[in-house]
Parts: structure tokens; C-alpha cells; sequence
């Protein structure tokens, strides 16, 4: 079931965006990838692993196999293209791909799957958000 339901979701992840410049492709990415994690069914599929994931560690292993670790695999060899061309600082890749997925996701998935918001971000918070991370992000690690 985990399969079924999280391969088709990651799958566009993973289709990676190829724009003029890293900012817009990390702001692409970043929003595609937000707009998944806060869909009713990601939220629904992420609180019934986060409870049953101690007496079934299989069934968190597999969603993040199917699912988060694609897009990390993804960005990180996009990431890796990026410190090719001196665009980003020669760093390990699969971290640096973690820390943008974890601060795109990190607060507003944490909220939803805890019920304090209910209501979906507009589009507009969604884009202010993800700009924000992109800014962050390329202060941490553009290639100086």
C-alpha cells in the first residue's frame, strides 16, 4: 500500500526541473515538493507511519525509501551537477539536499501533521515560503 501510494507522488519529485539558474530550479523543486508533502493524503499517510512506525520500523523504512529518499536522491544529483559548474560550494551533496528538503518541508509539514493548521496555505504563502528557503539556502552554500 505504501508503495502504491507514495511511488506515483515521488515520481514527480524526482522528475527534476531543469531552469536558466539554480535559484528558479531550487524554487521549482522546492515548490513541487511542498505542494506534495501538504496534500491531504501525504499528511493522512505521514501521521499513520509516524504511529504505527515503532511496532512496524519496515513500514517507515519503505515509505522513505519510496518516497523522501528519491527526492533527496534526486536534488543531490542535481546539486552535484552544481558544484561541477561552481555554482554551489564543493560540499557533500546528499547533505546539502537533506537541509533544503528539511527546511521546505520542516515547518509547515510539522504543523499539518499535528492538526494545529487546518487550513491549506494560498498560493502566495506557499511561494513566500519557498523563496525564503532558496535565500537561505544560497547564502549557506553558493559557490563564493
Amino acid at each position: 500500500m505504501i508503495e502504491r501510494r507514495v511511488r506515483p507522488v515521488f515520481e514527480q519529485v524526482a522528475k527534476f526541473p531543469e531552469c536558466d539558474t539554480a535559484e528558479k530550479t531550487l524554487q521549482t523543486f522546492g515548490l513541487n515538493l511542498l505542494r506534495i508533502a501538504l496534500s491531504p493524503e501525504q499528511i493522512s499517510l505521514i501521521r499513520m507511519i509516524s504511529m504505527e512506525s515503532e511496532r512496524y520500523p519496515e513500514l517507515a523504512k519503505r515509505f522513505y525509501e519510496n518516497g523522501p529518499k528519491r527526492g533527496e536522491d534526486a536534488l543531490a544529483a542535481y546539486l552535484s551537477d552544481q558544484v561541477k559548474v561552481k555554482r554551489v560550494r564543493d560540499e557533500d551533496s546528499l547533505t546539502m539536499a537533506r537541509h533544503f528538503m528539511s527546511l521546505i518541508t520542516g515547518s509547515p509539514v510539522r504543523w499539518f501533521v499535528l492538526g494545529f493548521d487546518t487550513e491549506p496555505l494560498s498560493e502566495r504563502s506557499l511561494r513566500k515560503h519557498v523563496e525564503g528557503v532558496v535565500r537561505v539556502f544560497l547564502r549557506a552554500y553558493a559557490a563564493l
